[in-house]
Order: C-alpha cells, then sequence, then structure tokens
C-alpha cells in the first residue's frame, strides 16, 4: 500500500516516517497545498495524509478538486480544529478520515491500515450493481408497517441464499423492527453509524448489524431522543448509499411524519409501500399522505398501497380504497391475528414460525413478485427453492 504524507514540517514528517512506515510503501514531502497534486501525480498513493497544509478556509476548494479528481484514493487530513461543523464539512468533502493534532505514529497507522481494508472493500464491491432500495410507511400507528418490513425482508432472504438484504429501521424515536424478527439488541445502531460517519463502510455497517440470517440483518433505530436529534439527512444519505453498494436489497422502515431525515430517505427510494387498513381513519390519513407524497414529486411509478389485516367480505371494500384514494391496490395481506402476534411477541419471523399462514403465503409471493420485476435479482423463485429443501 502506497502512502504519501504531505508537511510543511519536516521534523514532524521524519516522526511520523520513522513511526509509520514499517510494512507500507511511505513517502513524505514537505510542502504546502501547491505540493499536493503534484505528489499525487508522481507516486499514484492509496493513501493521501495531509497535516497542517489545508488549515484556512479559501484552501478547502483545492482538497475537494483533489478528492473528486482522485475518487480512488483515501485521505487522512491532520488538523487541530475539530468542531463539528469542520468534521461535518471535512466529511461532506469525502475525507476519509480526520485525527486530532498532534498524533502519533501509532494513531495514524491505524487509521491507514482502516483506509486500507476501505479501499479493499470497495475494491469487492465495485463489480456489484446498486442495490434496490425499497421504503415502507404506515399511514397510521398500528399499520402493521415493520411487522411486513421486517418479514418481508426475512421471506425475500430466505428463499434465496444469494441475496444480501438489510432493513433500516428509520422510525428514530421508538424503532424496534430488530425485536419482530430476533431476540436482541445490537450494540450499535443508525445514530452510532451517524456518530462515525467518516468512516462508514461496507464493514463497518455490516458488524453493526442485528443478525437474524447469514444473508439478512437489521440495523436498529436510535435508543433515545437524544441520540434520534443526532441523526441528519446527510447521515442518512450517505448511510443508504454505503447500504446499497453493498447489499441486494435494502428497506427502509420510515415513520409517517415529513421531516427531514425521513424526506431525504423517500427521496432515495425507487418504490414507496403505503400500509393502510380498511378503516375509515386510515383511509383518511392514507389519502393525506398520499396527497402529501404527490406534493414532493412522487408519482404513479413509485407509490404502491398495501392493504394490512384484510378481511373477507368487509364493510369498505377494495374497490372504494382504490376510488377513494385514485390509486390501484398492489397487494392484500391477510388478517391472521393469531399468528402475527405469537411472531412478534416471540420476535420469530412468521415464515419461520408458521410456514403455512396465509400472511406467509403472501409474504412469499411478494418476494417472488419482486424478483420477476427486477426488484431483487434472482433466477430462482421462492416456489422453486422451497420445494428443492
Amino acid at each position: 500500500m502506497k502512502v504519501v504524507l504531505v508537511s510543511p514540517d519536516q521534523s514532524e514528517i521524519n516522526l511520523l516516517n520513522g513511526q509509520t512506515a514499517a510494512n507500507m510503501d511511505f513517502t513524505g514531502i514537505q510542502g504546502d497545498c501547491q505540493e499536493v497534486r503534484p505528489a499525487i501525480e508522481r507516486h499514484q498513493p492509496d493513501v493521501l495524509v495531509v497535516d497542517g497544509v489545508f488549515d484556512e478556509n479559501s484552501k478547502f476548494e483545492q482538497l475537494e478538486k483533489t478528492i473528486v479528481a482522485y475518487p480512488g484514493m483515501a485521505v487522512i487530513l491532520l488538523a487541530k480544529n475539530l468542531t463539528p461543523e469542520f468534521l461535518l464539512h471535512m466529511m461532506r468533502m469525502g475525507v476519509t478520515e480526520v485525527l486530532p493534532k498532534p498524533v502519533t505514529g501509532a494513531v495514524l497507522k491505524e487509521s491507514i491500515e482502516r483506509a486500507g481494508l476501505r479501499l479493499k472493500g470497495v475494491q469487492k464491491t465495485s463489480a456489484r450493481r446498486q442495490g434496490k432500495i425499497l421504503a415502507m410507511v404506515g399511514c397510521k400507528g398500528g399499520s402493521g408497517v415493520t411487522f411486513l418490513a421486517s418479514n418481508l425482508g426475512y421471506a425475500i432472504a430466505s428463499t434465496d441464499p444469494n441475496q444480501r438484504v438489510i432493513l433500516i429501521d428509520l422510525n428514530l424515536q421508538g424503532g424496534d423492527a430488530e425485536l419482530f424478527v430476533s431476540d436482541g439488541r445490537s450494540v450499535s445502531n443508525v445514530a452510532s453509524i451517524a456518530a462515525e460517519i467518516n468512516r462508514l463502510d461496507g464493514t463497518l455497517l455490516e458488524t453493526s448489524l442485528v443478525r437474524v440470517l447469514p444473508n439478512y440483518g437489521v440495523l436498529a433505530a436510535a435508543q433515545d431522543t437524544h441520540e434520534a436529534f443526532s441523526v441528519k439527512p446527510d447521515h442518512v444519505s450517505q448511510l443508504i448509499e454505503v447500504a446499497a453498494k453493498n447489499y441486494d436489497l435494502v428497506i427502509l422502515d420510515l415513520p409517517r411524519s415529513l421531516d427531514p431525515v425521513t424526506v431525504r430517505a423517500l427521496d432515495r427510494a425507487s418504490e414507496i409501500y403505503i400500509v393502510v387498513q380498511m378503516t375509515l381513519p386510515f383511509i383518511r390519513d392514507a389519502k393525506k399522505l398520499l396527497g402529501d407524497y404527490r406534493a414532493l414529486g412522487y408519482g404513479p411509478d413509485k407509490l404502491r398501497l398495501i392493504i394490512n389485516r384484510y378481511e373477507k367480505e368487509p364493510d369498505i371494500t377494495v374497490k372504494d380504497v382504490q376510488h377513494t384514494l385514485g390509486m390501484p391496490v398492489y397487494r392484500t395481506v391477510p388478517n391472521s391475528y393469531k399468528n402475527v402476534a405469537t411472531s412478534v411477541n416471540q420476535g420469530i419471523p412468521i415464515a419461520k414460525l408458521a410456514p403455512r399462514d396465509p400472511v406467509t403465503r403472501t409474504l412469499l409471493e411478494m418476494a417472488d413478485l419482486f424478483r420477476q420485476s427486477g426488484a431483487v435479482p434472482s433466477s430462482k423463485s421462492w416456489l422453486s427453492s422451497l420445494t428443492s429443501r
């Protein structure tokens, strides 16, 4: 791994070179920001370390242009100014990591090694096509959207082991999606990822998940309100970007509130599934939510309507719902209260708990439909997966 350090202080270069250069191709160059581009062109480093040459705001534009020009290179910045605003600015520009000065060789070496692992991860996933991003939203509390989102992820992953599926719980205040399909909480969550957003990559994301299946994991929501407020729209954008590069299907469990974080996630989704029940309060809220989504520019090609807890011979028919909301019903999920309640209470996916339940059958049909439509690339249907076991 080639490493280039540019610093105006030759004694600093000598010190860090002596403490860091073992087992790596390390080059130290004395100079200011004008030396950075020539150094990159001469040495073609995997990791660029810059020490104190971009401390002035007027020079940040040069750093950003350098990062854009060399996207395959990791950039580590050594700086004294570590305010939240500064760190956010660096993150947006694409700096890999910012280390506080003075820095020891041991700390710098660890940072370089992390950058190397990140570069390897990027190389491994560069050939992977972007994963599909699906958002699921309940038009009203109690719609069952988290149950459907978490169990749909399980249905897809369990019937096709080649598909990597992730569910991200963006119900930042009170979300508990991981408990619907597992028996415990993770020590990591959306807020802890946001706190380390400058080092987020596929490896960090993978180790932050509650593992449901070898190819299916859930990133838990923030654990308290204080944590939830720390998650910003830019954090969510970067999180979804990394998830889409590392997983075939990204399912977003979203609240109905149109706050900046939720809107940013909705913008990234290719399809939005709105979960409604066949009662007047749900339908009234669904109509309002659809009006808000249409005002945001989400057209009929992006919106899907799912009726949950569907009963035969209801007072309000599917035709009534479609007429009132002005859009077709994508799918109805039958009411199966006993098995669904047991699934939720025990944290066991319903497809595992009750393989023959009507809800399980519907989820498997939806999983197969996603594959047929290209939402999840696969040559294998859920039916053939089941019959081959």
